[in-house]
């Protein structure tokens, strides 16, 4: 009986990784989740304290398939914009640059360049290029705001859903556009790139293209809800002061939030999008 093929997932305890162990689980593949903090999850293998750990980065190179998810949004220091997102990739580059993996997947921005002057965006674009230059098969999915369904919410979910009707806070006018995905239909994506479709950056959007303030009502199933706006120039100013919120993320949410749907991804890998309209109108 052949062994089953070995998948390294870096981050192993995010949202995603949450849901993407278990379908690799069930794929038949043997998944070691590379973590910092020691943490129970659900992987057959787990390896902490990731980045400095030669057992990891045996892992990496003996890894048939990697699926890279470290990355971090929101910061107010570039050091750890650098380690999560550009250093953690070199890692994994290197490693895989001198093993057996087959292909590496990533998630990325859209937008990501690395001559932003957005600091995650620039980032992830550093980490798109080393990644492409790993020599071996990079898939890049391009992925902007994830949304979760309404029976399993994240922490970006969350933070737009009303509180015993209290005021949601929304930096800017609402009105910025974007096309969030729905997360579910990323580790499809994942699951897929592993054996179907070509290396390549792809955009990976969502279906439906609503303004923020239009997603606030949504994940409500409220119209009505209550919405406190925040002027642009005193969001910027806040996030020098307020713990937990950074200039960068400000800055995604003003400037960077909006994307396009790129129908041909989903038909290259074989996935239905995923209405996030539909899914969360289902909320009790």
């Amino acid at each position: 009986m052949s062994q089953p093929l070995k998948i390294v997932i870096t981050s192993a305890n995010c949202f995603t990784a949450g849901l993407l162990i278990p379908a690799l689980k069930a794929k038949g593949y043997y998944t070691i989740g590379l973590i910092r903090n020691p943490q129970t999850i659900e992987s057959d293998e787990t390896i902490t304290n990731w980045m400095n750990n030669d057992k990891a980065k045996r892992a990496l190179q003996d890894a048939d398939h990697i699926i890279h998810l470290s990355g971090e949004i929101n910061s107010k220091k570039e050091a750890v914009y650098i380690q999560a997102n550009k250093t953690s990739t070199q890692i994994v580059a290197e490693a895989a640059s001198v093993g057996k993996a087959r292909r590496l997947i990533f998630l990325s921005y859209p937008g990501a360049d690395a001559c932003s002057k957005n600091l995650y965006l620039r980032y992830k674009g550093e980490a798109e290029k080393i990644l492409s230059a790993a020599g071996k098969e990079a898939v890049i999915f391009r992925c902007p705001i994830i949304i979760d369904s309404p029976d399993k919410p994240s922490r970006i979910d969350t933070l737009f859903i009303s509180q015993n009707g209290k005021a949601i806070p929304v930096i800017g006018d609402g009105r910025q556009m974007m096309q969030p995905v729905y997360r579910g239909d990323v580790v499809k994506m994942i699951v897929s790139a592993l054996e179907h479709g070509d290396p390549g950056i792809y955009e990976l959007s969502g279906p439906e293209r609503l303004s923020l303030t239009g997603f606030v009502q949504l994940v409500n199933q409220n119209p009505a809800v209550k919405i406190r706006y925040t002027a642009p120039w005193l969001a910027k100013l806040l996030a020098n002061f307020i713990k937990g919120l950074s200039t960068t993320f400000v800055d995604i949410l003003l400037n960077h939030a909006d994307s396009e749907f790129t129908p041909a991804t989903y038909k290259k890998f074989g996935i239905q999008p995923t209405s996030l309209t539909t899914l969360w109108s289902r909320r009790q």
